[in-house]
């Protein structure tokens, strides 16, 4: 098993148990826009790319305070979501950024705002077939979507304004599945209409998503007792067979918080899924979701989880 790792304490590559460090930049998300090429976005506001061998290189120093969302279409243009609230992309796989001025001016953004003063543009969410409709989550300000690759956006007024991560449904790209602070939501007609998931599970505070590759209604979700710092917080993992309309808990009173890039299905195996908490704890399951071992320890605040 190969997963790339990332958080306070860097990038690094987990395989089969051992562990090495390809960076030490503070790590918040990260996507695969090719074959053997990973690019990762810091807390610092740079982008790292990694090729495979030697060290990650920093490609780009100064996408906002933080590049928190990153997400690559089919056909490999790659964007990336920052705080403040700001839309980039990229054309050649991480190398060079442009920003969209067109994200800033989406409507109602002047409504945007965040507990700590400054939105951020929290998630992205790509279209598994159709290259130019693309989603952004802003922390706090609502769900947009774009159909032409960012020139235009479009409020997709999400009854919660506090998006944490989004994600197309592969199997069935009509569906959009959102965390936010107040629950998980589901639209079966690309965000027209919203429905709420899991309204019977205990706790409410929905962050990691991770959507079946070829089973349209197959949805894990993580959620905690409350908002970050998680020191002492509890945590569920949540599956759903039914498109989120009824969960079962798979993993309860979880340590720490399970973040919301965290939680991941292997695209190339379905039936293996892996989280990593922010007590530094690794968890990985061969059966769908079922039940879950605990792999690795005390790698720091994880923030991203991605299948090599």
């Amino acid at each position: 098993m190969r997963l790339y790792l990332g958080g306070d304490k860097g990038l690094v590559l987990y395989e089969d148990g051992d562990v090495s460090q390809l960076h030490t930049e503070g790590i918040e998300c990260a996507v695969r826009p090719t074959p053997g090429r990973l690019v990762a976005g810091a807390t610092s506001g740079a982008i790292l790319v990694w090729d495979g061998k030697g060290d990650a290189r920093v490609t780009a120093k100064d996408l906002g305070d933080g590049v928190h969302s990153l997400g690559v279409t089919s056909k490999g243009l790659v964007f990336a979501g920052t705080i403040p609230a700001s839309s980039w992309a990229s054309k050649d796989a991480g190398e060079t950024w442009k920003e969209l001025p067109s994200f800033s001016e989406a409507p109602s953004h002047e409504g945007w705002t965040a507990p700590w003063g400054t939105p951020l543009a929290s998630a992205i969410g790509t279209h598994p077939k159709d290259p130019k409709t693309v989603y952004f989550g802003v922390e706090v300000g609502g769900i947009y979507r774009t159909r032409d690759a960012g020139k235009k956006w479009f409020d997709l007024e999400l009854p919660c304004a506090d998006i944490h991560s989004i994600q197309v449904c592969p199997a069935n790209p009509a569906r959009v599945f959102v965390t936010t602070g107040e629950g998980g939501f589901v639209s079966d007609d690309e965000g027209f209409n919203w429905k709420e998931m899991g309204i019977n599970n205990q706790r409410r505070y929905t962050m990691g998503l991770a959507a079946h590759p070829t089973e349209a209604d197959r949805v894990i979700v993580s959620a905690a007792d409350s908002p970050p710092p998680w020191k002492d917080a509890k945590c569920d993992i949540y599956l759903s067979t039914d498109s989120g309309r009824r969960f079962r808990t798979v993993v309860k009173d979880l340590k720490g918080g399970v973040g919301r890039r965290a939680l991941v299905i292997n695209p190339k195996v379905p039936s293996e899924i892996a989280f990593g908490t922010s007590t530094g704890d690794v968890y990985y399951s061969n059966d769908g979701g079922e039940s879950f071992d605990n792999v690795a320890s005390g790698l720091g605040d994880l923030k991203m989880v991605l299948f090599t």
